[in-house]
């Protein structure tokens, strides 16, 4: 673990600013505020080397280093702490450490400016920040792109869409991937290899490309047009290898077109809008059967996780400030975790924005602030369920039955403890107090099978498994039953 700055005058005893005024520091925990707390990667994974970073803000003339204290808790409650010298400059002070991610989990960062009080100052209230900093397994990184800037959300990984540049140093240093917008396929033009190749080189100060609507309605004009842009683009990205590809897929994803997508780009974003165009302009009812029809085709050609060159699929969800609904939204983002567990993340798109009334942008905020928790809650946090089918029946070779159910965590990170229990016919069978379900890239590394004896009588049963209390973990489904028959 290195410290930086350490070298420099970090003793300071009653600093006062110039003219004998008190001096004043502030930090803060807001994600995107000129002086903060805030680490990079947004979300490591095990194995990452970490820079934390400590920005104060700084109200009069200090010229000398000032002593910040960062205090690193980890999930088991054991803390660290680090002493940091913030150099300051133009109305700041920023120093930093780095700490290698060695375990995952939920990880409390704290930094404390001035921690033995040897500056005099104005307000002595406004001196510490606090941060989560999650650490998740590598085959569980999710990516959350939202298509528009929100400075006040703390889990987006992607911003798609303009920004200035002093914008992109404020998400880059976060480890957050600033995207420039580039035509996509269905937009006027004509396109050729070459020209979609220079179009998707040169990235100025950007981290890669957000490439807007792509897809099409199949006709042999449609496919040579898209086939032609991917080709482009998988040249592009093979002489960019540092940048990063993310395809905007409007309308339905085809297996053709899926295919397509392999090697040429790292992420495709589904269109949905299960809020207002589907419902409205296609006269969708069932919604969740509409996103398992998107989703499908990427699980036919093993796109759901990055498997082959790279290249992922998730699904996205639009925030229409009419008809949006919380609990529908968070209805929608467990069935995509029950039906599409592989699925690392989702993006979003829309909400209030031109033409909205003070109250509606109010509104739209608290929205938008409820989406980034639900990033948080149901694919960074450990996710436990029973997943559909397993809970069965084991028959033995000398005649005697078990019942047995497979726990999973679909999250980012091991679980704390959970209650598991079996039942036959209502009858309690076994009670399992487990220390955690381990987080793993598949069904093989992320479960924990539950087994017990079970002397059953001929005829019908009705088995169940249930979860009980799992502190600190996001649970999905905690109950499934079956019926078996006894010959």
């Amino acid at each position: 673990m290195r410290v930086h700055l350490l070298t420099a005058a970090i003793l300071v005893t009653a600093l006062t600013a110039a003219g004998g005024h008190a001096a004043d520091l502030a930090i803060t925990a807001d994600p995107y505020s000129t002086a903060g707390l805030f680490t990079n990667p947004l979300i490591p994974v095990e194995g990452d080397v970490v820079t934390i970073t400590v920005r104060a803000s700084v109200a009069g003339d200090v010229n000398v280093a000032i002593n910040a204290e960062v205090t690193l808790t980890a999930p088991d409650g054991r803390s660290r702490h680090y002493a940091v010298a913030l150099m300051p400059e133009e109305g700041q002070a920023t120093g930093s450490l780095e700490w290698k991610a060695w375990r995952n989990g939920r990880y409390v960062v704290t930094a404390r400016l001035d921690p033995k009080d040897e500056l005099a100052e104005a307000n002595e209230d406004n001196n510490s920040a606090e941060i989560e900093l999650p650490v998740v397994i590598p085959g569980r990184k999710p990516h959350f792109p939202w298509f528009s800037q929100r400075d006040y959300l703390r889990w987006a990984t992607i911003w798609a869409g303009g920004y200035t540049k002093e914008m992109t140093v404020h998400w880059q240093e976060r480890g957050v991937l600033p995207l420039r917008w580039k035509y996509g396929v269905n937009l006027p033009g004509e396109w050729d290899e070459e020209r979609i190749y220079k179009m998707n080189c040169g990235f100025d100060e950007s981290s890669g490309v957000a490439v807007d609507e792509c897809g099409y309605y199949p006709t042999p004009e449609a496919h040579e047009r898209f086939a032609t842009y991917m080709r482009g683009l998988a040249r592009a990205k093979h002489d960019n290898p540092q940048a990063f590809f993310l395809m905007w897929h409007c309308g339905s994803l085809y297996p053709e077109q899926a295919a397509l997508y392999r090697g040429a780009c790292d992420l495709v974003v589904l269109e949905s809008y299960v809020f207002y165009y589907a419902p409205q302009f296609l006269g969708t009812e069932n919604i969740y059967d509409f996103l398992d029809m998107k989703m499908r085709p990427a699980r036919q050609v093993d796109l759901l996780v990055p498997t082959g060159k790279g290249t992922q699929v998730i699904t996205s969800v639009d925030l229409n400030a009419e008809t949006f609904n919380r609990g529908k939204l968070e209805n929608i983002i467990r069935h995509l975790r029950r039906r599409w567990p592989e699925m690392r993340g989702f993006g979003v798109f829309g909400g209030a924005g031109r033409g909205a009334s003070k109250e509606q942008m109010a509104q739209g905020i608290a929205d938008d602030k409820f989406v980034d928790q639900l990033c948080h809650d149901y694919f960074i946090m450990p996710v436990l369920t029973i997943l559909p089918g397993n809970l069965w029946v084991n028959r033995e070779d000398d005649g005697a039955y078990r019942v047995e159910v497979t726990v999973s965590n679909i999250g980012g990170m091991n679980s704390g403890p959970v209650e598991v229990r079996l039942y036959a016919d209502g009858k309690l069978l076994k009670k399992v107090n487990m220390k955690r379900v381990p987080a793993g890239d598949n069904l093989l590394e992320n479960c924990v099978l539950v087994s017990a004896p079970w002397p059953p009588v001929p005829g019908p049963h009705q088995l169940t498994a249930r979860l009980g209390p799992a502190p600190g973990s996001t649970v999905l489904d905690a109950e499934i039953e079956t019926n078996y028959f006894v010959p």
